[in-house]
């Protein structure tokens, strides 16, 4: 699938930072060309159109790309996002099959839950020591946490007490206070 992800920082006349996003993708069927866009930890607004085929689906990214671009959006750059870490405790030091799947079951649940509010997505599930962690790539670390605990709820045979959140970066650094994920922000 082809995607165009766009961010905005701005303060408002008001003085309040305003942190938007714009997306844009083509289905892999090269059928749907679809806009998604709002504030940042908002649910957003979504549109679709039907295209012709994968070359108008490209025309009409690199116009969204261009139109973003005049509106003083930037592209979405991973390597410059927060980075959090969500662990789900195990009962043991090693994870069941079981539990691999509770993980996989909250990773879906998460993506989704910050896929649609412009909060990024997880990247990566590993085992942890006691633990299974989920590696989330987001533009802002805390609007992220405060998605987890939802997506815990939802995501089926998942105890949300089982659950915690760590800042382990900010924009490609260490987080602001931490040496690292052992000293890290936590909350649960």
């Amino acid at each position: 699938m082809s995607i165009v992800r766009l961010q905005r920082d701005t303060t408002a006349e008001d003085g309040r930072r305003v942190f938007e996003y714009r997306e844009a993708w083509l289905e892999p069927d090269a059928s749907v060309f679809t806009v998604h866009h709002g504030r940042v930890g908002h649910p957003g607004t979504v549109g679709d159109q039907p295209v012709s085929g994968e070359e108008e689906g490209r025309e009409l990214l690199a116009a969204f790309l261009a139109q973003g671009l005049e509106e003083g959006y930037v592209e979405a750059d991973p390597a410059g996002f927060d980075v959090v870490e969500v662990g789900l405790r195990l009962r043991g030091r090693a994870p069941t099959d079981i539990e691999r799947r509770h993980a996989e079951a909250l990773r879906q649940e998460l993506t989704h839950q910050l896929a649609w509010r412009g909060l990024g997505e997880v990247t990566d599930v590993a085992d942890g020591d006691g633990e299974l962690v989920l590696t989330v790539r987001t533009p802002h670390a805390a609007k992220a946490g405060t998605e987890v605990p939802a997506a815990a709820r939802r995501a089926h045979g998942v105890q949300p007490n089982k659950v915690t959140v760590r800042t382990v970066s900010r924009g490609g650094g260490p987080a602001a206070g931490s040496a690292g994920a052992d000293t890290a922000e936590e909350r649960n």
